[in-house]
């Protein structure tokens, strides 16, 4: 996937990210705020190739606006594929209209959602909060978008100034929430300097060395959590944060890095991937005469070439997902589970053998797949969401035929 980066506010959003500039977005109209939750849309800009408009708007809380730097075939981050949340900072802290949560990463089964955790003593900074005497507008800044690429942020002084350009133009009588609701970024003690932890504390905290943590950000690998903030080049976690992700280490999971002594159990499909390679792995490296003589040493006997083959077996097998495009398979399938229960069908057999294999090889998307499509069920046809989540699951090959569906009465 390309490399994706955030380079910019648009000039019409009302949450604004803190130190990043503004560019002129005027091509994107100011259209009013849908009636009800919204996917983010996603609008190529007209003049440069390479960078794209997210558009995220909510019915009572406004919109947001950013530019990103992105391939033609980035999928691009989550937040690009979700109703919410509409603004989220410090690394995945999101905010809801009245409060802050914590990033989600621990999956309740019972719930069928991630779990909730509310920011203890969080405060919201506002644009109003911001705003001050020392802010002038007449030295802020609005961007063309194409000059822009590369540039990340802005300091803090200058971006005072192009927040009071930002706000001179926003009236209530455009339809512009007033700054008091303008969401800029948060505060609360567990983000506090002195309470953040570094590569070697969160590494600690999850029972692996510094260098494997090094290792697993490099390669996007171990469900590793975004930094609350980076400080001279230096990643910095929350301890809620860090403990959370301790806590998904040790659940059940699909996409950690197996050690070699200790390793987890791999989903269904890949077990399968995994028993059909080792013996075929192992072949190629014992059973031919050319190879085998590159192990011709006394201590690399026929078993510990099978201990190769049978690691080479299970890291392939583990690392399968990496050739399909999971966010793309989810939202192919949630949309397909939507246009059935639009037709008012009694399920779908193709759904639930592509939502089978999802599970089998990708079982954390396939949940978050499940609950999307339980909750848009719910918004649009009136379904109650744990009745859309037990007929999908039941309507997976070999499984009890699932309940009908029934939509909401008036």
């Amino acid at each position: 996937m390309a490399s994706l980066r955030l380079l910019a506010n648009g000039a019409s959003t009302d949450h604004p990210v803190p130190g990043l500039p503004f560019a002129d977005d005027i091509h994107l109209g100011a259209d009013s705020h849908p009636s009800g939750p919204a996917r983010p849309a996603r609008i190529a800009d007209p003049e440069t190739a390479g960078l794209v408009w997210i558009v995220h708007a909510h019915p009572s809380l406004g919109r947001t606006v950013t530019l990103y730097e992105a391939g033609p075939d980035s999928i691009g981050p989550q937040e690009w594929h979700s109703t919410r949340p509409l603004v989220a900072r410090s690394g995945g802290y999101w905010w809801d209209g009245t409060g802050w949560h914590r990033p989600p990463q621990l999956w309740d089964e019972a719930a069928g959602a991630f779990e909730d955790q509310p920011v203890p003593a969080a405060t919201t900074i506002t644009a109003a909060d911001l705003l001050d005497e020392k802010a002038d507008a007449d030295r802020g800044h609005v961007h063309r978008a194409s000059a822009l690429t590369g540039q990340r942020s802005v300091d803090t002084s200058q971006w005072r100034h192009d927040l009071a350009r930002w706000s001179r133009t926003r009236t209530p009588a455009a339809g512009h929430p007033p700054l008091e609701r303008c969401v800029v970024t948060l505060t609360a003690p567990e983000l506090a300097g002195d309470q953040l932890l570094g590569t070697r504390a969160l590494a600690a905290a999850a029972g692996i060395s510094p260098s494997a943590l090094r290792a697993y950000i490099s390669r996007g690998q171990g469900a590793v959590p975004e930094p609350q903030t980076v400080v001279g080049n230096r990643p910095m976690w929350s301890r809620p944060v860090a403990e959370n992700w301790a806590e998904h280490r040790r659940r059940p999971t699909a996409d950690r890095w197996p050690s070699h002594r200790d390793r987890p159990a791999l989903p269904g499909g890949a077990e399968q991937i995994r028993r059909t390679l080792g013996p075929v792995l192992f072949a190629a490296l014992w059973d031919d005469p050319e190879r085998r003589a590159r192990w011709a040493l006394r201590h690399r006997t026929r078993q510990a070439v099978g201990d190769v083959a049978a690691d080479l077996a299970y890291l392939a097998a583990d690392r399968l997902e990496d050739s399909c495009p999971v966010q793309a398979l989810a939202d192919v399938l949630t949309q397909a589970a939507l246009a059935d229960l639009a037709a008012a069908a009694d399920g779908s057999s193709p759904v639930g053998q592509v939502l089978d294999w999802f599970t089998r090889h990708h079982a954390p998307a396939a949940e978050r797949a499940v609950s999307a499509i339980a909750e848009q069920a719910e918004l649009r046809h009136g379904i109650p969401r744990t009745h859309t989540a037990l007929a999908l699951r039941a309507d997976a090959p070999g499984a009890p035929a699932p309940p009908a569906f029934k939509r909401a009465t008036a």
